[in-house]
């Protein structure tokens, strides 16, 4: 039996983030702006048609992050 240690307000903050991730995904697309995030210690400008994105057309694809 897998046990869902997860909390309700854990599992909404979760929800809210995705549904946020996949508003600024679109207006990016509808604007023809980069995004632009913190990775590996720099500030990096990213397409918002490529392929690292292609999921936030489609949420039931999306991953739960590994909770430990």
């Amino acid at each position: 039996m897998i046990r869902d240690n997860q909390s309700e307000l854990s599992k909404q903050t979760n929800a809210a983030m995705r549904e946020t991730r996949k508003v600024v995904i679109d207006r990016a697309r509808e604007h023809n702006t980069p995004i632009v995030l913190w990775r590996d210690g720099r500030v990096v400008e990213l397409d918002p048609f490529s392929a690292e994105f292609d999921d936030a057309q489609d949420n039931s694809t999306a991953k739960e992050p590994d909770s430990q």
